[in-house]
């Protein structure tokens, strides 16, 4: 992969137009970069996750046999460098008055656990910056998923489900005004995050909304040790494009819409940092969290009308540098609410923990290393409060809980 790689940094170099106008000194600047990544991981019980058990989100729930026996009681192992990666990152000359960059990477998780070791698009996005404002097109971390303040665990799961993880094709204009402070503006759609339907997870039922998702976020505090931020968004999305009554087929008019908001901060002293964030929404599935929405029932047309899951999070990261210049230790916690159907659901469910009442996990961690190589170790705790649906899916009741302990080492070359 390397060498392909060099051999289009190579060819990009190439077909730079040479030109011998003195006022031309802007040339095309292409770099390399990435990390190899080895990680083992082991759990004590069976774990509801993606990518081949790499991402974790819950602990599988109890079922039990003809014995009495939890089947899900099970311990699992794993070795995988899927998220070996790698970056090219292109300064380009300036457009419009504008300094030009871009940002092509990939990794090996594939975009489903059928093509797990393929290589998959990550980023492939082009800026355009000028004094004050950003002008960003292509696939990047959604506008929830705030670079500023993310948690920093070992796992690549980046703390969901109790931070969004995703990343998705977009349009994101920002301005800052001093430098200081960052309001954004983005339209988004959906790739290999995906709303749940009829038709299994899809693109489809965002983009026959024939509507972007839209997200503004303010960040304030970029300059100082104190940063504080929020986002908000809405989307709406399109189940069907049909539906029969009486044996005839009729066209859809119904639609979806759901919001989400998000809160987030972070703090610095010294070497430390601390991260606090929360999360309150609707339809949160193609964020791989609690929710998603289902049918409420029927308009007069006969029609399928739908609403909303909601769902709550909360969760904090902390990590310190004061053990010396070579180790970190650091510390995530986070919880996640079910809050339930919005209206009683009558007939389908296209939502993720319908039968969970709120979640939580503890991961302290620890990296040992230089700036090339590093070891980093991990303990995350999880626990979820599996019950039972009410008729109408508006609550989980009767709960009894489920807990995994998982154990992560890694091993990374940065270049």
């Amino acid at each position: 992969m390397k060498n392909y790689l060099l051999l289009f940094s190579f060819l990009a170099l190439f077909l730079v137009p040479n030109t011998s106008d003195a006022q031309e000194e802007e040339k095309l600047s292409v770099k390399i970069s990435g990390h190899i990544w080895a990680e083992s991981i082991f759990d004590t019980r069976q774990t509801v996750t993606a990518r081949e058990g790499d991402v974790l989100i819950f602990p599988e729930k109890e079922v039990l046999d003809a014995n009495g026996e939890d089947i899900n009681a099970k311990a699992n192992f794993n070795m995988l460098n899927i998220h070996s990666r790698a970056r090219i990152v292109i300064t380009a000359p300036s457009f419009l008055n504008a300094k030009v960059s871009g940002l092509l990477e990939g990794d090996f998780a594939g975009s489903a656990n059928d093509k797990i070791g393929l290589l998959r698009l990550r980023h492939a996005i082009v800026k355009l910056n000028w004094a004050k404002t950003e002008l960003l097109a292509g696939q990047y971390w959604h506008p929830m998923f705030t670079l500023d303040v993310f948690p920093q665990t070992v796992s690549w799961n980046a703390g969901l489900p109790y931070f969004p993880l995703e990343r998705s094709p977009q349009l994101r204009f920002s301005y800052g005004a001093t430098g200081n402070s960052k309001f954004s503006i983005a339209a988004s759609t959906q790739l290999d995050f995906k709303s749940n339907g009829p038709i299994v997870p899809s693109t489809d039922y965002i983009r026959n909304a024939a509507f972007p998702e839209l997200n503004a976020t303010y960040v304030l505090g970029l300059k100082s040790n104190f940063l504080i931020g929020a986002n908000v968004g809405y989307k709406t999305i399109k189940p069907q494009l049909s539906y029969v009554v009486g044996g005839l087929k009729y066209k859809s008019e119904e639609s979806l819409g759901s919001y989400h908001l998000s809160l987030f901060s972070k703090i610095k002293i010294d070497k430390s940092a601390i991260r606090i964030g929360s999360i309150y929404g609707q339809n949160l599935y193609n964020f791989v969290m609690l929710g998603g929405y289902g049918v409420s029932g029927t308009n007069s047309n006969g029609e399928n009308e739908y609403t909303n899951f909601t769902a709550g999070t909360v969760w904090f990261d902390v990590d310190s540098g004061l053990i010396g210049e070579k180790t970190t230790l650091g510390i995530f916690a986070g919880y996640t609410k079910n809050y339930g159907a919005d209206d009683p659901i009558t007939v389908a469910v296209y939502a993720r923990g319908t039968d969970i009442d709120f979640s939580y996990r503890i991961s302290p961690r620890i990296e040992y290393g230089t700036g090339l190589v590093r070891f980093k170790g991990e303990v995350s705790y999880d626990t979820a409060a599996y019950g039972t649906a009410n008729a109408d899916y508006t609550k989980v009741q009767n709960t009894n809980n489920a807990s995994n302990m998982r154990f992560v080492f890694a091993t990374s070359l940065n270049f």
